[in-house]
């Protein structure tokens, strides 16, 4: 698998992986979120993410983050974005790591291979833990988190559902 950097020359991969997923898959871009500029303004989420690296003009309460579009040979398989540190909400309901993968290449150890790669990220920038979330009913990306040697800590209680939280020892 090889990680690269969003830019303007992966945006046809970019828009091939987004149409892959359909209205009941997992949706990492919501309309009513900056994310949702990958659907509605391309150069627009670009730039974020971008700013995100630098941590540059990020909106109140954002976090640096670098963003990695995940391809095996020519096809993209994944996005993953990987938060610097975690603070405030982000430590209650976020966590560090925010990964999709492509309907088409689940349960082909994509998902571990990208969260490995987050973690060392997290290694590098000095983190001593990785905090992961995830629904309670997202039941692969706990599988996932799991196998990546995540130990799930108290859950984060929400109106409708939980969400589960782990941390994965770095060092």
């Amino acid at each position: 698998m090889e990680f690269r950097r969003p830019s303007a020359a992966l945006v046809p991969a970019f828009e091939k992986f987004l149409n892959a997923f359909n209205p009941d898959d997992h949706d990492m871009w919501p309309a009513d979120t900056i994310f949702g500029l990958a659907r509605t303004d391309m150069p627009a989420y670009l730039d974020f993410l971008e700013r995100a690296t630098e941590a540059r003009g990020l909106p109140p309460g954002w976090v640096p983050s670098d963003a990695y579009w995940v391809f095996t040979s020519d096809e993209m398989a994944g996005e993953i974005h990987v938060r610097h540190f975690v603070r405030g909400m982000l430590w209650r309901t976020g966590g560090h790591v925010g990964y999709s993968v492509q309907p088409k290449f689940r349960r082909q150890g994509v998902a571990s291979t990208m969260l490995r790669y987050a973690c060392d990220r997290l290694r590098a920038l000095g983190e001593a833990d990785a905090l992961l979330t995830c629904w309670d009913d997202n039941t692969a990306s706990a599988a996932v988190i799991e196998k990546c040697g995540g130990v799930r800590i108290a859950d984060a209680v929400h109106p409708d559902r939980n969400m589960r939280r782990y941390l994965i020892p770095l060092v």
